[in-house]
């Protein structure tokens, strides 16, 4: 048997503040993800901030190893691209391709990925049209294959809130002020949450249907918590089938 496809799904700023860790904001297919795989309930972030959480998660090293004390948009790079796991996977014969959010170096390119979709942005209604196509051309493909899809969301500024009963029952997190103002930003949050729900759940639908799902790898996760006071160093999410 071939080594599994591997699909790489990040969010941006997200925690654990999603359905599966039992808060009110609907995310069924991350639910239907964790349903079907692993929930990890003690992962923690490595850094605060987002470049050094991220590089950690993809060469396995705290950020005063990778370099990456600081973000990638501001200077900071890693010290030993090298290190990056898809070098790592290209010595087991994997292709390895990018699409959409990375924040772990200035130019995409820079890192090493075969291939770096070129879309307008990297929003879910972006990123998912050229996630699925790329599924779809590796599926023809020979060989296993590592794509990073990452989703700006639910990175501020949020979206509307999806309906007024959202805005005005919405409960903010524990540590914040309960307010018509911090109701409305939660409310804000989950429709943005809800959009990522559904690039995740277009994803899934793609890998089924070019009868991948039986040997790909899914992990789920995100950088760190919430663009909350006090929620950023907070525990992230993490769900892999």
């Amino acid at each position: 048997m071939s080594p599994p496809n591997v699909l790489y799904v990040h969010s941006h700023d997200t925690g654990r503040y999603v359905q599966p860790y039992g808060h009110q904001v609907p995310t069924p297919n991350i639910q239907h993800l964790a349903d079907q795989g692993v929930l990890f309930r003690q992962a923690f972030c490595a850094a605060p901030v987002c470049s050094g959480s991220r590089a950690a998660l993809l060469t396995g090293q705290w950020t005063h190893s990778t370099g990456m004390l600081g973000l990638a948009h501001r200077g900071y790079r890693l010290s030993h691209p090298e290190r990056h796991i898809v070098h790592v996977l290209r010595t087991g014969g994997y292709w390895s391709g990018l699409i959409g959010e990375q924040h772990v170096s200035a130019s995409p390119q820079e890192l090493g990925y075969d291939w770096v979709a070129d879309a307008d942005s990297t929003r879910a209604h972006d990123v998912v049209p050229a996630a699925t196509e790329a599924i779809a051309v590796r599926a023809r493909s020979d060989g296993p294959f590592f794509l990073s899809i990452g989703f700006f969301e639910t990175h501020r500024e949020y979206f509307e809130p999806s309906s007024v009963r959202d805005a005005l029952y919405s409960r903010a997190l524990d540590n914040i002020v309960d307010t018509a103002a911090t109701r409305r930003d939660m409310a804000s949050f989950k429709s943005s949450a809800r959009s990522l729900d559904q690039g995740l759940g277009a994803i899934l639908n793609a890998l089924e249907e070019n009868s991948l799902t039986d040997n790909t790898l899914v992990i789920f996760t995100t950088d760190h918590g919430l663009a909350f006071p006090g929620a950023r160093p907070r525990c992230m999410t993490g769900v892999s089938a």
